[in-house]
């Protein structure tokens, strides 16, 4: 079945088992490449279209392509608030050990290893005049 036709889908609240969303990343990660490069010109945009159609076809669960972008989005997007949260636990213990801690999916960071920097910090609150200007 193409990955465009509609027919005999599952239902959009069909959840992803563990295994499907370790064979999707399987497959996302030959095209990494593609699919995470921040370009957005019409022939880039044509190669991550293609792309997605290439992925879709090789997982073959019966799933459309807007499926998949979604479940991308999603698993970025909670690897993105388990970062967060990890953060915030080490903010919350004054730079101790972090009281959360959480599970980095090494496939989804392999994928998308920008998610995995922050941005840089300057300064702090805490710091006197004379540190912030040295740092200049």
């Amino acid at each position: 079945m193409s990955c465009k036709e509609k027919s005999n889908l599952p239902s959009k609240n069909k959840h992803y088992t563990n295994f499907e969303r370790k064979v999707f990343l399987q497959i996302l990660n030959d095209y990494k490449h593609i699919i995470e490069i921040k370009k957005s010109d019409s022939t880039t945009l044509k190669d991550k279209d293609l792309a997605w159609n290439e992925i879709c076809n090789k997982y073959n669960q019966s799933r459309t392509v807007t499926q998949l972008k979604k479940l991308w989005t999603n698993l970025k997007q909670s690897q993105r608030e388990a970062l967060t949260r990890e953060k915030q636990s080490y903010l919350a213990t004054g730079g101790g050990p972090p009281q959360v801690q959480v599970y980095i999916d090494p496939d989804i960071s392999n994928i998308a290893p920008h998610l995995m920097k922050t941005a840089p910090v300057s300064f702090t609150s805490n710091m006197c005049d004379t540190e912030i200007n040295g740092m200049q």
